[in-house]
């Protein structure tokens, strides 16, 4: 059975208005064509669904139960047309965001509130990952955007540098280092490092002049395990500026390196082998604005 969306339509309105006349005026065809349709839905139902006089049009039996169905038809059309049309203005869709739990949980929140203010339509569904699993999550198609460390990869993405952010040491309240204003890298040679991410060292010591490279007593998925052991008294981390948050729950001090300053670049990436959605393209223009203003900066 093939019922068109036309002839639901010429169905409905002469239903609604009781004339064949009124119903093709209000459509803007003529009686004659709207006719036709009717006819050829009746056809394609095998039953009448008017029973026709001289003087007036009236619903059979047949079609005084078929206009509900009809009508909701009909309604689940315009629904639909109008959630395309929102699709289309930018104005609903999911967007699903993959970052660190630290990121997720410092940085995010801010800037996750701010944009649902500007589009209450659009739902941003964030998945909190380990670093190593950030980009292949994002080239998988289980997220629509991802922001990490923005490194070289193998992977088809597209990378817009969100922020950058100094690389600091973290250590205990009692350790030797806990008031020092800055430290040196060679500082750091007979201390035991804690780092998160499995690349991290190589990443680290491929920015550092020739020297001694820096050695991983410790490697976790994690900055807040990383910090835990912090706390715990295993050594010392390797850390981003917007651990501030993290570092006063354990009372632990952040301590800027030096000679050189490091700073690594946080990204935002989106896949090349999927087309952006609006509600993607919206919520990308609106990190790089929200990340780009000084305030935002300074936190991070």
């Amino acid at each position: 059975m093939n019922v068109t969306f036309r002839q639901l339509r010429a169905f409905v309105h002469v239903a609604e208005l009781g004339s064949f006349v009124d119903a093709a005026r209000s459509i803007h065809v003529t009686a004659s064509a709207l006719s036709i349709v009717v006819a050829e839905l009746e056809n394609t139902l095998g039953f009448r669904v008017f029973d026709r006089t001289t003087r007036k049009v009236r619903l059979s039996l047949q079609g005084e139960e078929y206009l509900p169905y009809a009508r909701r038809v009909l309604q689940d059309l315009e629904s639909a047309q109008r959630c395309a049309e929102a699709l289309r203005d930018q104005k609903t869709g999911i967007v699903r965001i993959a970052t660190s739990q630290l990121i997720a949980w410092t940085l995010m929140p801010a800037a996750f509130a701010a944009f649902r203010e500007l589009r209450p339509d659009i739902r941003v569904e964030p998945m909190d990952l380990a670093v190593d699993e950030i980009l292949p999550a994002l080239d998988a198609g289980r997220v629509d955007l991802a922001i990490t460390l923005a490194a070289p990869s193998e992977l088809d993405l597209q990378t817009r540098v969100l922020f950058g952010s100094r690389v600091h040491v973290a250590c205990g309240p009692l350790h030797p280092w806990a008031k020092r204003k800055s430290l040196r890298w060679r500082d750091l040679r007979d201390e035991p490092l804690i780092f998160t991410g499995l690349d991290t060292p190589q990443r680290i010591n491929a920015a550092l002049p020739e020297g001694p490279q820096l050695q991983a007593a410790w490697q976790v998925e994690h900055t807040a395990t990383a910090l835990g052991l912090v706390a715990s008294g295993f050594g010392s981390a390797i850390c981003a500026g917007y651990v501030e948050p993290l570092l006063q729950m354990h009372k632990l001090h952040k301590i800027p390196l030096v000679d050189p300053v490091v700073t690594r670049e946080f990204g935002l990436f989106t896949s090349r082998r999927r087309g952006n959605t609006p509600a993607m393209d919206a919520l990308v223009e609106f990190l790089q604005q929200f990340f780009s203003k000084a305030g935002i900066r300074r936190l991070i």
